[in-house]
C-alpha cells in the first residue's frame, strides 16, 4: 500500500475527525464500558486528530451511565446519540444527559423508514426534530431516496447518512449505487456521512465473507471528483479502484475543505484499523513521531 505521502497540512485537512467511533455497533460489539475507555485513550493519543465522536445507541443509555460512574474523567465524552428506538426515546436520553457535565452531546442520528414516500418522510423528520443538535438522517436504499436527499439539502441544517455495508452481500451498495448517492448529495449541496463496511482504505474483497467492501480512501477521492464535477460513471470508477496511488493523486489535487464539507465522516467499529492504514499511506504521523 506504500505510496507517496500528501503534503502534511493538506492530508490533515482531509482526515480531521474523519472516523466516528462506532465500536459498540456490529460487527465490533464492544461492551460500552470498554468502548468508552478506548475512546478516551484515542482522544489522548496523537491519533486523536482522526477520531470523531463516540456513537451510542439510545437503547444502551443505561450501559453508558454505568460506564461513566465506573470510570470518571475530567474530560467530557463527546457523544452522538443514535435514535435506534425512536425520536421520543432519543429526546428522553437527551434530557437526561443535557446537564451531565461528564458528556458533551454533539449530535444525533436518525433513520428514515424504508417504506412510504422518502421525501415526505424526510420533511416530516426535519419538522419533528427539536434537539438543537446537528443531525445525520439516514436515507435508505429505496425508491425515492433522491427526493429525501433534496429535502435534506434544501433544509441545509442537517446531513444525509448513507449505509455502505452490513451483514449480507446485498447490504453493500455497488460502486454505481454509491456513486449515484455521492454525486446526488454533492450536486444538491448536502453534507453526508457514510457508515458500515469502511474499515479499510481501499476497495477490496473481504477474504472471509467474500463481500465486496468499499474503501474510505476511495470514498474521499470519489467525493473529490464529484466536487470537481465528474458524473456518476467517473465517480464509480474511482470507487472501484484498488490501488492507493491514483486515489492519493486525486486527493493531492483536490480542495480538501470542499471535499470534507460534503463527506464529513464515516462510522467505524474499529479506530485502530483506519488509523494504521492512514499511517501507512503517510496521511498521519506515527504515534511516536
Amino acid at each position: 500500500m506504500s505510496s507517496p505521502a500528501l503534503d502534511p497540512d493538506h492530508a490533515a485537512a482531509l482526515v480531521a475527525a474523519l472516523v466516528d467511533d462506532a465500536a459498540v455497533f456490529p460487527p465490533g460489539n464492544v461492551p460500552v464500558p470498554d468502548a468508552v475507555r478506548a475512546h478516551r485513550e484515542h482522544r489522548r493519543a496523537a491519533r486523536s486528530v482522526v477520531v470523531g465522536p463516540f456513537l451510542l445507541p439510545v437503547s444502551r443509555m443505561a450501559d453508558l451511565l454505568d460506564a461513566l460512574d465506573a470510570d470518571p474523567s475530567i474530560d467530557p465524552l463527546d457523544l452522538v446519540l443514535v435514535a435506534d428506538t425512536g425520536l421520543v426515546e432519543a429526546a428522553e436520553a437527551r434530557a437526561i444527559l443535557l446537564d451531565d457535565d461528564r458528556v458533551a452531546l454533539v449530535g444525533l442520528e436518525v433513520a428514515l423508514p424504508p417504506d412510504g414516500p422518502l421525501g415526505e418522510s424526510a420533511a416530516l423528520t426535519l419538522e419533528t426534530l427539536d434537539f438543537a443538535l446537528p443531525t445525520a438522517i439516514e436515507v435508505p436504499r429505496a425508491p425515492g431516496w433522491r427526493d429525501a436527499v433534496d429535502v435534506i439539502a434544501r433544509d441545509g441544517a442537517e446531513r444525509v447518512k448513507f449505509r455502505t455495508g452490513g451483514a449480507t452481500a446485498a447490504a453493500h451498495p455497488t460502486d454505481a449505487e454509491l456513486a449515484e448517492r455521492i454525486v446526488a448529495a454533492v450536486r444538491a449541496g448536502a453534507a453526508f456521512k457514510l457508515t458500515a463496511g469502511l474499515h479499510h482504505p481501499l476497495r477490496r474483497t473481504d477474504p472471509e465473507s467474500g463481500f465486496e467492501e468499499h474503501g474510505f480512501l476511495n470514498a474521499l477521492a470519489a467525493t473529490a471528483r464529484a466536487v470537481a464535477g465528474d458524473d456518476e460513471v467517473d465517480v464509480a470508477a474511482v470507487l472501484a479502484e484498488r490501488d492507493a496511488a491514483p486515489l492519493l493523486a486525486i486527493l493531492a489535487a483536490c480542495d480538501a475543505r470542499a471535499v470534507r464539507a460534503r463527506f464529513t465522516s464515516f462510522g467505524s467499529c474499529s479506530i485502530d484499523e483506519p488509523v494504521a492504514a492512514l499511517r501507512e499511506l503517510g496521511m498521519i504521523e506515527d504515534e511516536d513521531s
